[in-house]
């Protein structure tokens, strides 16, 4: 569990406990009658039966829906932080360091709108209590910077530049504040409040409030006891349409900052109202303005039967997923090769809004104010593969018939593009199948399903058959659907396939299905890899007999290139590049994979660690060093252990330097060795100590990634062998927050000269 996610996890119990003391009298009143809305009350002495149709009965608010709709939106990490190149920042910060000379947000609205995303989330506040707007409760705001020499207004700026082009805008104020003196005391409270009301006041329509749960110590050493309702209340009354998420009523958070959602995902969770202490103050957009915080938000498991039938209330409280395009969520100069591929972000889509999600991806700028080009290539490419793949729906003027069906809801209502009509059964009819017949043979290698869930969430299990002439095979199968349902597999080609619902809490209702075809992908195996003297890869595609073309001097491949024909064997340093050219003409990005040739041999005498190998057992004298960021696929990890290799020189050689780097990224739980001990041998049998270099630092409680480079320059030294140990401090210290837990060691690029 990361500290990001335990933090949100800790908080989440922090408000359950808040909850179970507040008493509200009268506020659910008639509750328990109410047949269907976006919570239910549970009586005790409900059946599992009566408990399942309550269920299939619940449906999203009107702000959830809308909320639902946008699917993609972005996410901006940007402020001090940004210029101090940290994660979090600290109370002391110097914020005259802001000013970024070149910024355009109508740069940042164009890609995001070009991407597809819908809502443009700005972090107004993170928790260093810097303000990208200039209020009136704390000096610490852009107004007392060099920006636009104290008048700037990022928050104004953005927000008109997103109505100007059509794009919703949301804001992520941080409850954390390390700068503020009444942080810890009931007082926050009022001040946390008063910077809410001026963001959601002067800046137009508000489409969504995000609020981690971040309580980390503020300057009197003190947490703060955040008072969750009043903040809710506020924004009900100023902003009465905007979703409240993550840490709030509206919508929560999925669990993971992957950006993969559950395979099963319900939006109808068990709450954990008992009675009325239990029940948050308008904490949801309904007429009775209550509702429940569901518990456990971080199980596999949130919403199937065994968990409903123990529960004494069900609410409607659908997940956001968010992600970075880079390893880190503010800008850092260090991460412009590390940026997700289109691909990648191919995958994390299919895996978020495929799966009943909403997809918040962070795209942060950089000191400039302008996103990094790679940033943009990579969501051009992603939208590229997206508006290719959903060109053409291929069940338009299919044929549809359902083996039940209801008057006004019958199945060709499920191919009419239009997510107000949809296709039921009748009354507890749970399994069903509509057969769909295409207009000619097609082929295909996606599916979309949709709910009507203005109706209710109700399917647990389908899956999908094609007819092959003789008989129906199965293709594809899955079990919640939800607002949407994304499924990729082999291409298919057949002119009839048939969707046959297993399971469903009560009669199922579909309003949408679409057949696509993907562009193709290619596949490189292995991927990036360090090799000793040579070394053979395969290129393939998903899509059978795809024409693949490559190239070795990194331009962009074309029909003109080298056209893959088999293995190809390397046995120097290259980047590769290919493309795939399916049969109908469909082309995929290129993809670009690096190959190195290690510059000496190695044997480990301590293994690295499998969750963090590098580029394999040739990482370490491949010649490409690591950056900062410790997930950039250069360093080797070592967990709890000693870094211990022998490298080979292949000769007796004079040796000048030796050299290795290290990397300290204490939030990250990886310290600096103890020592490095150098020896050298000319027939590895008897090795002779040269040096031992203590680590002088190793107490420094600073939180910035720091790589350390440890050499030695031995006089008039010739040798075949190094061998190089460096000591692991073993745990992390009393002080660390991980005090207790293994530390790691992170290594990587030994250099001899």
């Amino acid at each position: 569990m990361t500290a990001q996610i335990k933090r949100y996890y800790d908080f989440l119990l922090f408000i359950l406990l808040i909850l179970s003391i507040i008493n509200i009298p009268g506020i659910c009143q008639n509750i328990q009658n109410a047949p269907e809305g976006n919570y239910i009350l549970l009586k005790p002495g409900d059946t599992p039966g009566q408990i399942i149709k309550k269920a299939a009965n619940i449906t999203p608010s009107k702000l959830q829906y809308e909320w639902q709709k946008s699917e993609f939106n972005a996410f901006v990490h940007f402020g001090i932080n940004t210029f101090d190149k940290v994660e979090w920042g600290q109370d002391n910060i110097d914020i005259s360091k802001f000013n970024p000379k070149e910024i355009n947000v109508q740069q940042w609205v164009k890609t995001f709108k070009d991407a597809g995303m819908k809502i443009l989330m700005l972090t107004v506040k993170h928790h260093d209590g810097f303000c990208l707007w200039p209020t009136k409760f704390t000096a610490l705001n852009i107004s007392n910077t060099p920006f636009q020499n104290g008048k700037g207004d990022i928050v104004r700026d953005i927000s008109n530049a997103c109505r100007e082009a059509g794009l919703k805008f949301g804001i992520y104020l941080s409850p954390w504040d390390m700068h503020e003196k009444t942080y810890g005391t009931p007082a926050y409270n009022d001040f946390f409040k008063n910077l809410l009301t001026e963001l959601i006041t002067n800046y137009g329509e508000i489409t969504e409030v995000w609020f981690d749960g971040a309580n980390g110590e503020g300057p009197n050493g003190k947490k703060q006891i955040y008072d969750w309702n009043s903040y809710y209340q506020l924004i009900r009354r100023l902003q009465p349409n905007a979703a409240i998420a993550i840490m709030g009523p509206d919508v929560r958070w999925v669990g993971t900052e992957s950006g993969y959602g559950r395979e099963t995902e319900w939006s109808v969770l068990p709450g954990l109202a008992m009675d009325q202490k239990e029940i948050a103050e308008h904490s949801q957009q309904q007429s009775l303005d209550s509702a429940f915080i569901p518990r456990d938000l971080m199980d596999e498991d949130l919403g199937s039967m065994e968990k409903i039938e123990k529960a004494s209330s069900l609410i409607w409280y659908p997940a956001e997923v968010d992600v970075s395009i880079r390893p880190r969520w503010f800008y850092n100069e260090e991460d412009d090769e590390l940026v997700k591929s289109p691909y990648k972000l191919i995958d994390i889509y299919f895996n978020s809004v495929g799966l009943n999600d909403v997809l918040l991806l962070n795209v942060p700028p950089g000191t400039n104010g302008l996103i990094n080009e790679n940033d943009i290539k990579s969501l051009q490419g992603m939208r590229c593969i997206l508006d290719e793949t959903f060109k053409v729906n291929l069940v338009n003027n299919a044929i549809a018939r359902a083996s039940d069906e209801v008057k006004g809801h019958e199945a060709k209502y499920i191919l009419d593009n239009d997510l107000d009509t949809y296709w039921t059964t009748k009354k507890d009819i749970r399994n069903a199948s509509i057969e769909i017949k295409l207009k000619k043979q097609q082929k295909f290698s996606v599916a979309m399903l949709q709910e009507n869930i203005l109706a209710g969430q109700r399917i647990e299990k389908f899956h999908l058959e094609c007819w092959n002439g003789k008989k129906w095979n199965t293709f594809a199968e899955g079990t919640t659907i939800g607002y949407k349902r994304l499924l990729r597999f082999p291409p298919i080609t057949t002119d009839k396939v048939k969707l046959v619902i297993d399971k469903s809490r009560t009669n199922p209702t579909l309003a949408s299905f679409g057949l696509y075809l993907a562009p193709p992908e290619v596949v490189f195996e292995p991927f990036n890899e360090s090799f000793a003297d040579s070394t053979s890869i395969t290129i393939s595609s998903d899509i059978k007999n795809a024409k693949i073309y490559y190239t070795f001097d990194g331009t962009v491949p074309s029909e003109n290139s080298l056209l893959y024909k088999g293995q190809v064997y390397l046995n120097k340093t290259t980047k590769v590049l290919a493309i795939a050219v399916a049969d109908d003409g469909k082309k995929s990005l290129p993809v670009k994979a690096d190959y190195n040739k290690a510059l000496y041999r190695i044997e480990y005498k301590n293994g690295y660690d499998n969750k963090y190998p590098g580029s394999g057992l040739y990482t370490l004298v491949d010649g490409v060093k690591g950056s900062l960021n410790f997930n950039d696929g250069k360093w080797q990890g070592f967990h709890g252990s000693d870094l211990d290799v022998i490298i080979d020189l292949k000769k007796v050689t004079k040796i000048d330097s030796i050299s290795i780097d290290f990397l300290r990224d204490i939030n990250s739980y990886i310290f600096l060795p103890k020592s490095v001990q150098f020896s050298v041998s000319d027939d590895r049998k008897v090795f002779t100590p040269l040096k031992d270099i203590n680590n002088d630092d190793i107490d420094s409680r600073d939180y910035k990634a720091v790589a350390k480079e440890f050499t030695i320059a031995p006089q008039n030294i010739s040798a075949r062998y190094i061998h190089i140990k460096a000591e692991n401090i073993g745990v992390c210290p009393q002080w660390h927050k991980g005090s207790g837990d293994k530390a790691w060691i992170f290594a990587d690029e030994i250099t001899v000269n």
